[in-house]
C-alpha cells in the first residue's frame, strides 16, 4: 500500500496533578493500492498512566482506549464500508529491586536481583470487517512481553487476559555502568485469545508462551556481548 497522505500527531504531559502522566498519539492515514481494497483510517489511542516509583519498587498502572475508524472503497460484497472499533484495556507494571554487594574478577560491584509482573486486560471486540492495511503479528521478543498489543500496525488490537513474569540480575559498576546482565522471561496466558489477523488465523490455545532468555555485558572496556 502507498501511504497518500499519512498525518501524525501526539502530545504528552507528565505530573499531571503531580501524580499522572498522560499521552495522545492521533493518525491519520490514506491507504492506496492498484487492485486491492482501498481507504483512510482514523486512530486515537489515549492513555491515562499512574507511576508510583521508589529506589526498591515500582508500580505503574495504565488505562488506554485504541480508538479506530474507516472509511472504505473497494469493498467485498457484504463488506461495511465505515467500520469501526473502540478497545479499551489496561495494564499493571510492577517489580521489586534488591541490591547487595559482590565481587567478579577481584572488582567491587553491585548485584541486583529484580523481580517483575506484567498484566494486561483488554476485551473482546470483533474486527473481522476491519482490513489489514499494515498490521501483522509482532515479533515474539522480550520487549514485547511487556507490550499491550501482540500486533504491531494500526488495524488490530488483540483481547488479552494475561500476565509476564521475568527476572532480571545485574552486576554494576561503582559508577553504574552495567558489567553483566542476565534475564529471564514468560508470559501466561489465562483466557484463549480470539481476535486474530484474519477470521482464518488459527489462534493460540496455549497457558503459556515460550520462555525467552538473555544475556550480556562488558567483558572489557572496548568489548560487549
Amino acid at each position: 500500500y502507498h501511504r497518500e497522505p499519512q498525518l501524525t500527531f501526539n502530545t504528552s504531559l507528565t505530573d499531571l496533578a503531580n501524580l499522572f502522566d498522560t499521552s495522545l498519539p492521533a493518525e491519520y492515514v490514506n491507504f492506496t493500492h492498484a487492485t486491492l481494497i482501498e481507504g483512510a483510517r482514523a486512530s486515537l489511542r489515549p492513555t491515562l498512566a499512574l507511576p508510583i516509583l521508589t529506589p526498591g519498587w515500582f508500580l505503574t498502572p495504565t488505562i488506554g482506549i485504541h480508538h479506530v475508524n474507516y472509511r472504505l472503497t473497494r469493498t467485498a460484497p457484504g463488506q461495511e464500508a465505515a467500520p469501526q472499533a473502540d478497545i479499551p484495556w489496561l495494564s499493571a507494571d510492577t517489580g521489586l529491586i534488591f541490591e547487595r554487594d559482590a565481587r567478579f574478577f577481584g572488582e567491587a560491584l553491585t548485584q541486583t536481583f529484580e523481580p517483575r509482573l506484567f498484566y494486561v486486560y483488554a476485551p473482546y471486540r470483533n474486527q473481522d470487517d476491519i482490513p489489514l492495511f499494515d498490521t501483522a503479528l509482532a515479533d515474539f521478543n522480550f520487549p514485547q512481553l511487556f507490550t499491550a498489543n501482540r500486533f504491531g500496525g494500526g488495524d488490530r488490537f488483540g483481547d488479552a487476559n494475561q500476565a509476564t513474569l521475568a527476572i532480571t540480575s545485574r552486576f554494576l559498576h561503582s559508577g553504574g555502568q552495567e558489567a553483566l546482565r542476565a534475564t529471564i522471561g514468560q508470559r501466561y496466558y489465562f483466557d484463549d485469545e480470539r481476535v486474530g489477523l484474519t477470521p482464518t488465523t488459527p489462534l493460540r490455545t496455549s497457558r503459556e508462551s515460550d520462555v525467552l532468555a538473555s544475556i550480556g555485558g562488558r567483558l572489557f572496556r572496548h568489548w560487549t556481548f
